[in-house]
């Protein structure tokens, strides 16, 4: 495992002494270099929650993953740097039943600097761009939106702005995790009709006001308007089109057969 080769995945060309400046350039350049995907779920591949075995797609084989790889591994990066990341876990909201998932759905790090926490998370589809410090009521915009923390009790929510509404993406609270309290997590997410990952065949890579995304036999382009504002275009793939998009969008080259799919996600009994 080298971080310089970690570095060129992401198009940066070297390392820089620990710093806000430098801690954003990483986080910047991870979510637009490194896509969201579940492709080897979907392809034949067992997801291993080892940060060699993550390094390794990532690094060496250009792939992407879902949040337990991107942010494993850009949390072994900022221990190799220098940083003393926290770990975190979430639970997402899924957009289309308005549910929370399971405790340890998801999981973010978090940085101090400067005499600031700051809340990092380079895996989730339609998040930050760059760092943002973990503050109550704090509002940014960045390229793929306007994103808010807001807290109730002891649980802190992500949101995005949409128009002239705020949208919950995730909850979370400040209990430090380790990387290991994942493993039952990622194995639900290979494998329950409940995930959102094993449900649908995805990836997806932010670009600049951008961001491109591939599900089942479908090719989705968004680009982010000022305010919190989108315009989608949609174009229908057909099965043998699917290898050579995910080559050429997105960089990936599958080692087994793709099988694409995009059904419903099951219903999970859980509390709210």
């Amino acid at each position: 495992m080298d971080i310089k080769a970690y570095l060129q995945r992401v198009n940066l060309t070297h390392c820089k002494p620990p710093s806000l400046s430098a801690l954003r350039e990483l986080h910047r350049h991870h979510v637009h270099s490194v896509p969201i995907e579940s492709l080897s779920i979907h392809s034949g591949e067992k997801i291993i929650l080892d940060i060699s075995w993550i390094y390794d797609k990532i690094v060496v084989r250009r792939r992407g993953g879902f949040c337990y790889e991107n942010n494993g591994l850009f949390l072994w990066v900022l221990q190799q740097l220098g940083y003393h990341p926290k770990v975190l876990a979430a639970r997402v909201r899924n957009q289309t039943i308005k549910m929370y998932g399971p405790p340890l759905e998801h999981i973010i790090l978090t940085v101090e600097l400067e005499g600031r926490r700051w809340l990092c998370d380079v895996g989730y589809g339609e998040g930050i761009i760059e760092p943002i410090p973990l503050e109550d009521g704090w509002e940014e915009e960045q390229d793929s939106g306007v994103y808010r923390l807001r807290v109730e009790g002891d649980e802190w929510f992500m949101e995005r702005k949409e128009e002239e509404a705020w949208r919950s993406l995730f909850r979370f609270t400040l209990e430090e995790r380790t990387f290991d309290d994942f493993r039952e997590m990622c194995e639900y997410h290979q494998t329950s009709p409940c995930s959102f990952f094993v449900q649908k065949s995805c990836c997806s890579l932010q670009l600049p006001c951008a961001r491109l995304t591939y599900i089942g036999h479908r090719l989705i382009s968004t680009k982010y308007t000022k305010g919190g504002g989108s315009v989608k275009t949609t174009q229908e793939l057909t099965e043998e089109e699917i290898p050579g998009l995910l080559r050429d969008k997105f960089g990936i080259v599958l080692s087994g057969k793709l099988i694409p799919k995009d059904e419903d996600l099951v219903i999970p009994n859980l509390p709210q």
